[in-house]
């Protein structure tokens, strides 16, 4: 791999950042600091110049939401307008001090968006133009291991799905059948997290009901359920619900 081509990977953890790069680990702590500040302090173990950086941003940093789209909303300052009053209602937060995004391939169906601090992208932003990178990306935990692992996914068509993540004190869940998002959840959780997981699944289900296509569950009586990836904890999904393992993203 040439120095132009290597990549350099740059996390945000709940107490600290972490790069990943041609001199090895670097670890920098926040220590009460804000992460812009801690930031700066941060000096790598190597030249990056000329290489490609990505950033990850923890989970407990960002806030998520599925938005189901009104019909009659088009185009991108429409959806911008809509996007925006979502995480005002559901979060508390907005622009100038957050950044919004979601899936822009979500047009009719519901789409996952995320919310990060502006003052965090600015410093991710900030890091690579001091040090000569290019700044191909800056996503958090959970969108970046849905994206590497939705490949493996190997639920049946018409049954719901999970993933669920456990990362450093906090539990992220996004549940979805036939390609559409149904919901999306993030806590702390001061334990393994398969209580709150179990939670999380049947709350979900109680709102959305069994799949159109689960004619055998409705027939038998049986609770509707599906599989769930996990990853980071332990525990038993709730009863319906097969649980297979996968591996959090390096």
């Amino acid at each position: 791999m040439s120095r132009s081509t290597a990549e350099v990977r740059l996390r945000l953890e709940r107490e600290a950042w972490v790069l990943q790069g041609p001199g090895g680990q670097v670890r920098c702590a926040l220590d009460g600091a804000l992460p812009g500040a801690a930031l700066e302090r941060l000096q790598p173990a190597g030249a990056l110049r000329g290489r490609r950086l990505r950033v990850r941003l923890g989970d407990a940093w960002l806030r998520y939401l599925v938005v189901r789209w009104p019909q009659g909303v088009r185009g991108p300052a429409e959806r911008a307008a809509f996007l925006a009053h979502r995480f005002a209602e559901v979060h508390g937060v907005g622009a100038p001090d957050w950044v919004l995004a979601a899936d822009r391939d979500a047009f009719d169906l519901p789409a996952l968006a995320c919310a990060a601090p502006a003052a965090v992208v600015a410093a991710a932003q900030g890091f690579a133009a001091r040090h000569g990178c290019l700044l191909e990306g800056i996503a958090g935990d959970f969108i970046t291991a849905y994206n590497v692992l939705r490949r493996r996914f190997d639920e049946v068509d018409g049954v719901y799905a999970a993933l669920a993540l456990l990362c450093d004190g906090r539990l992220t869940v996004g549940m979805w059948s036939g390609g559409t998002w149904a919901g999306v959840r993030s806590q702390a959780v001061r334990d393994d997290g398969a209580a709150a997981l179990r939670l999380m699944l049947e709350a979900w289900m109680r709102d959305a009901g069994p799949h159109p296509s689960s004619a055998e569950q409705a027939v038998e009586g049986t609770q509707p359920g599906g599989v769930v990836y996990a990853a980071g904890f332990a525990g038993s999904p709730p009863v319906a619900w097969r649980r297979v393992d996968v591996e959090l993203p390096a």
